[in-house]
């Protein structure tokens, strides 16, 4: 093996540079109402609905109301009529009427309908509480009582709710955060421990209803603390054993004098819903809220509603830029229905609504977000594809691969070659862009908007499948795609070729270091270098560090044919002075070819380069 420090400035191709930018979004047009804004960015836009729950009025019969909820809103959730105060009046009694007028209301206008709740510590029935106080009530007979409920009431509404908060509420305030008290807990609780009650909930619905989305919903847990990660330990547990639990519900029940200090800010919020999309978790913006101090006529002062008008613009943006933010839904139609000024006394004004069902300065932040706002990066695993042969599927170790993070041109406008950092390896951060490999920040070859060039870490070898994660941070907040999963391969070989297509003359030098081709074929008996990626584990590499000038070897085993006839493999490893994960091949000429352009094929392991790749002979 020679060290091949010569002529590179032709090699620099190995990246495949494809000049591809992505247009960004434009403005959608002709949307009047939020359900018609939301509609055409694909999230719903809901909000807490009444009927005649807890007796007259029957809201649903207020003709503004009915006209407001149905115009402006594509998704409803019943405020109160599937708490368990209302669904079960007495041990053996149910009553779903309630909820049955809001699904009959929802199904009449193409609404959808999410459910709300199965088990909370608070709002059950006035027979509750001393059946669980009693001193025979035993954790078992909670356990049935729980379980009944549970079946009885997802199964009455099996194929009419797409999605249910399962558990409500369920974490103290505190540092740290831990399960608070309640009959199905502690008192006497349902027998199993610490969260086992809470799993045992999302069982029982699932187990009801297959096809429902079931959530975790809370409150202050959108920003980074101590009860969003008691959140997410307990969603990570659920998820890593197998508990059906698709989504969080971020309640969102808003300050204004809290917010971005007390309350999230967009990245804060942003950052939550990124862990829990790394779990494959989706969020839905449950109960929003902005409540504001308002006179005696129960409204606030016009800089107070721009304010809010910016929070809830906040807020519907970080969504759309999330993949995982699935739905939106405020807490109430209008100002008339809201619970603020019942709890908080002196606030109110809280909805995009007011009293006369007239839009307030929320709703236009709300129709710009949803009008304007630019969506976040998808991945999809066909745009995920080895930098020389363009081929996917798989990803190996160390393998460079070229990722479209397709749709809306994120990553800077003009090209980003690769940089070397303070410790002279490829910079995993380039003009915002990281690629993330199982969380781990890959080194990068270049960044452009829409696309980028990223080294899969060495680590992946031996997993079975890797999740890559798209991120953009130009300075300000950051973007970031859906997560993709691929399966992990030992080698995934491929050639760069001179045209960057995949096929044709190969990037291939002579002995004497000039560029193999047409007019400067390669004798036999003489040696060539092929330069290429995706030949997995090679001997202490590391990942982004330059290529040392006498590489270690790639660790399977390497053979090759050129035009079809064995040619002997002199060198297998890193191309020196490249970036690890680029490699080198060595292959001695064979004789009695045909002169002219010779197919060459590389087996790596059992995995072979891509078919089309030529070298000139004579």
């Amino acid at each position: 093996m020679r060290n091949t420090t010569g002529k590179r400035n032709e090699l620099r191709k190995l990246a495949a540079w494809m000049a591809v930018l992505l247009a960004g979004a434009a403005p959608l047009a002709g949307q009047t109402t939020l359900r018609q804004a939301a509609a055409a960015r694909g999230i719903p836009f809901g909000a807490a609905a009444s009927a005649d729950e807890y007796g007259p009025p029957d809201l649903l019969k207020n003709t503004n109301y009915a006209n407001l909820l149905s115009t402006q809103y594509d998704m409803l959730e019943p405020g109160n009529a599937m708490k368990w105060d209302v669904t079960q009046p007495a041990l053996n009694t149910y009553n779903f009427q309630p909820g049955d007028e809001l699904v009959a209301f929802a199904q009449a206008n193409g609404m959808r309908v999410r459910g709300h709740n199965l088990c909370w510590h608070t709002q059950f029935p006035s027979w509750l509480q001393p059946y669980a106080s009693s001193s025979t009530t035993t954790p078992a007979d909670m356990a049935t009582l729980l379980q009944n409920h549970i079946t009885t009431e997802v199964t009455h509404f099996a194929g009419k709710v797409f999605a249910w908060d399962v558990v409500n509420e369920a974490f103290t305030d505190t540092t740290p955060s831990v399960l608070g008290d309640s009959i199905w807990y502690d008192q006497p609780g349902i027998g199993p421990s610490g969260t086992g009650y809470i799993e045992q909930a999302f069982r029982w619905a699932h187990a009801a209803d297959p096809n429902a989305l079931l959530f975790y919903n809370d409150y202050s847990i959108e920003g980074p603390g101590a009860k969003f990660n008691a959140v997410l330990a307990m969603v990570t547990d659920f998820v890593n054993r197998g508990v059906p639990i698709n989504g969080v519900g971020f309640e969102m029940h808003l300050e204004l004098n809290g917010y971005p200090n007390f309350y999230p800010s967009p990245a804060g919020l942003a950052q939550n819903m990124q862990a829990l999309a790394a779990l494959g978790i989706q969020v839905h913006i449950s109960e929003m809220d902005v409540r504001l101090p308002v006179n005696s006529s129960g409204l606030a002062t016009a800089a107070e509603l721009q304010q809010q008008a910016q929070i809830y613009q906040d807020v519907m943006t970080v969504c759309l830029q999330q993949p995982n933010c699935t739905a939106f839904q405020v807490w109430g139609v209008s100002y008339n229905d809201s619970w603020i000024p019942s709890f908080f006394s002196g606030y109110g004004a809280a909805l995009p609504f007011d009293f006369n069902y007239q839009p307030t300065p929320a709703f236009s932040s709300l129709m710009t977000a949803l009008t304007t706002a630019t969506p976040a990066p998808v991945l999809k695993t066909t745009q995920v594809v080895n930098a020389a042969g363009y081929q996917g599927g798989a990803v190996s170790p160390g393998e460079i691969v070229t990722i479209f993070a397709a749709g809306y041109g994120f990553g800077p406008a003009s090209l980003v070659n690769y940089q070397l950092d303070s410790s002279g390896k490829f910079s995993t951060n380039l003009g915002g862009v990281e690629v993330l490999f199982d969380g781990v920040p890959a080194p990068l070859v270049y960044a452009e908007a829409g696309q980028v060039s990223a080294v899969v870490p060495f680590e992946v070898a031996g997993e079975q499948q890797t999740a890559i994660q798209y991120r953009y941070n130009p300075g300000g907040g950051t973007v970031v795609s859906n997560t993709v999963t691929m399966p992990v391969a030992a080698a995934v070989p491929a050639i760069f070729s001179l045209a960057e297509t995949g096929s044709g003359p190969g990037a291939i030098e002579n002995q004497d270091y000039s560029i193999n081709g047409a007019s400067n074929p390669a004798a036999s008996g003489t040696e060539i270098q092929i330069f290429g990626t995706g030949g997995g584990s090679v001997a202490d590499a590391i990942d982004g560090a330059l290529a040392p000038g006498a590489g270690s070897l790639v660790t399977q085993p390497v053979t090759a044919t050129i035009g079809g006839v064995n040619a002997q493999v002199d060198y297998a490893g890193p191309a020196p002075g490249l970036v690890n994960g680029a490699i080198q091949v060595n292959l001695t000429v064979p004789s009695g070819l045909t002169p002219g352009p010779q197919p060459v094929v590389i087996t790596i392991g059992t995995a072979q380069t891509q078919a089309g790749i030529t070298v000139a002979v004579k």
